[in-house]
C-alpha cells in the first residue's frame, strides 16, 4: 500500500467494527474482561483496559456495559451458562449421574484454563462482602451443592444410595474437593491430573455410599 493510498483509507480508531453485530461485540467485550479479570483480579482491571482489549472506545463499552458491575455479572453469567452447556443441563440429570456430570465438567475444565482462571480469581476476591462478585459466588456454590444433593436424594429414593448417608454433607465436600482441585491443577498442570483425581473421589463417595438397587437384585435373584 502506498502513502497516497494510506491518506485516502485512514485507520480506524477504537470503536464497533464495520459489519459487527452487537452480539458479537459482547461476546468480544465479555471475553476480553474475562481474561483480564482472570490476570489482574476484578479489581485491578480497569474499564480503560478491558476497551483496548475488546478493540472499543470507552464510549463503545460503556453502551454495552454501563459499569464495571454489571460487566462483571455478564462475565460470571456467561461462564455459568457455559459450565451448564458442558454439563448438558438441559436434561436435568437423575441420582448418581450428578457426580458422573461433575467429572465431566472437571474433564473439560482441563481444556480452557483461563476459565479456571477467572473462577479461582473471583472467588477469592469475591470472600468480601462488598464486593460486587460476592452474591454471585454465594449462589454458585449453592446451586453446585443442591445439584449434588438433589441427586443423591433421588439415589436414595431408587435404593442405589444408602438411606443414611448424610446428603448434604456429602456435596459440600464434593464441591470443596472440585474447587481445591482447580487450584492445585493450575499451580502444576502437568503434576495434577484434576478429572482423574476428581473422579477417583466420586468413586470413593461411591463406594462408601452406594447400594445395589432393590430392582436389579430382585431381577439377579430371579
Amino acid at each position: 500500500m502506498t502513502t497516497a493510498d494510506t491518506s485516502r483509507t485512514p485507520r480506524r480508531r477504537p470503536g464497533r467494527p464495520r459489519g459487527s453485530g452487537g452480539a458479537d461485540t459482547r461476546e468480544r467485550i465479555l471475553a476480553a474482561a474475562a481474561g483480564l479479570f482472570a490476570e489482574t483480579g476484578y479489581r485491578g482491571t480497569s474499564m480503560v483496559a478491558v476497551a483496548e482489549a475488546a478493540g472499543l472506545s470507552q464510549t463503545g463499552l460503556l453502551h454495552h456495559f454501563p459499569s464495571k458491575e454489571l460487566l462483571l455479572a455478564g462475565v460470571l453469567q456467561r461462564r455459568d451458562e457455559q459450565d451448564r452447556a458442558a454439563l448438558d443441563l438441559g436434561t436435568e440429570p437423575h441420582g448418581w449421574e450428578v457426580l458422573d456430570q461433575l467429572v465431566d465438567l472437571a474433564d473439560h475444565n482441563t481444556r480452557r484454563e483461563p476459565f479456571v482462571r477467572l473462577f479461582t480469581a473471583m472467588a477469592g476476591e469475591a470472600i468480601d462482602a462488598e464486593h460486587p462478585g460476592h452474591d454471585w459466588l454465594r449462589e454458585h456454590h449453592r446451586y453446585a451443592t443442591n445439584l449434588v444433593t438433589a441427586g443423591l436424594r433421588q439415589a436414595q429414593a431408587d435404593g442405589t444410595c444408602a438411606p443414611d448417608a448424610p446428603v448434604e454433607r456429602i456435596a459440600r465436600v464434593t464441591v470443596a474437593v472440585l474447587d481445591g482441585l482447580q487450584i492445585q491443577w493450575l499451580m502444576d498442570p502437568e503434576g495434577v491430573d484434576m478429572a482423574g483425581d476428581f473422579a477417583a473421589f466420586v468413586g470413593t463417595v461411591r463406594e462408601r455410599w452406594g447400594t445395589e438397587s432393590p430392582g436389579k437384585a430382585a431381577q439377579e435373584g430371579a
